[in-house]
């Protein structure tokens, strides 16, 4: 079972984090919980924690000034934010120092369960990876998107509906601030949210044109283009022709 600590300065979400919701069954248990972030310092000065979910802005010692101490202090532990502010400046900061999560209030039952059940997944993981060779001193990190589940489910969510999906329709499926998640995962892939659904696109674009006969403009609103001219403009940046000069010559050369 996962250890994890809670901080908090509003006692009703706190205890209403940690006593309402049946922490046991998906193998997580509060080992502690704060109202300050000076107090959980102290306690994982002593102390180390498989989790740590703390809100941002409180007396004192900020959630931020926590997270900070504690990456370095023990840099496996995971670290999640959970704040009733939706402020991009916060999400960049918790980024660099590790955490993985930004929860934002009032976060809902079936939150808790998907993002919970990601975060064990992840935890399941890291225990699971044998140790670098010592002739590796520079193995890639954990933290790529081979090894991250959370990068693997937004793939598979934009690759599922390529059509019509967002950053924010795919932030929402994934339980995360949008400014939070096109971050996450342009650090965690090198690559922005919008151009990597822009390929995914462009790739069942050139199926389309290469095996069937339909219109360019039917194509163009099948990979989510409004417009035939939107959809040229994009193909001819990926392929360097128009979609149909690649109708006629570039299906055959790509095959």
């Amino acid at each position: 079972m996962y250890t994890m600590l809670v901080v908090d300065d509003e006692n009703e979400i706190r205890n209403g984090f940690c006593n309402l919701f049946p922490w046991s069954e998906i193998d997580f248990t509060i080992v502690a919980d704060f109202s300050s972030a000076q107090e959980a310092d102290q306690y994982l000065q002593k102390n180390k924690v498989d989790v740590i979910v703390t809100d941002i802005r409180m007396m004192g010692m900020s959630g931020l000034e926590l997270i900070e101490n504690e990456s370095g202090r023990h840099p496996d532990t995971c670290l999640i934010v959970l704040s009733g502010y939706r402020d991009f400046d916060y999400a960049q900061q918790a980024m660099r120092f590790g955490v993985r999560h930004y929860l934002v209030k009032p976060i809902k039952y079936a939150q808790i369960i998907e993002v919970f059940k990601q975060i064990h997944s992840e935890l399941d993981a890291r225990q699971a990876k044998p140790p670098a060779e010592e002739k590796q001193p520079a193995a890639e990190p954990a933290d790529s998107e081979k090894d991250n589940p959370t990068i693997e489910k937004i793939r598979e969510f934009i690759q599922a509906h390529y059509r019509d999906v967002t950053l924010e329709s795919t932030a929402q499926y994934i339980r995360m601030n949008p400014y939070y998640l096109s971050t996450f995962f342009h650090q965690h892939t090198g690559e922005k949210f919008i151009d990597y659904l822009t390929s995914i696109r462009m790739k069942e674009a050139a199926r389309l044109l290469s095996q069937s006969a339909l219109r360019v403009q039917d194509i163009a609103h099948q990979v989510g283009y409004s417009t035939a001219n939107s959809f040229s403009r994009s193909f001819r940046l990926i392929y360097g022709m128009t979609p149909r000069e690649y109708r006629l010559h570039g299906a055959k050369e790509t095959v």
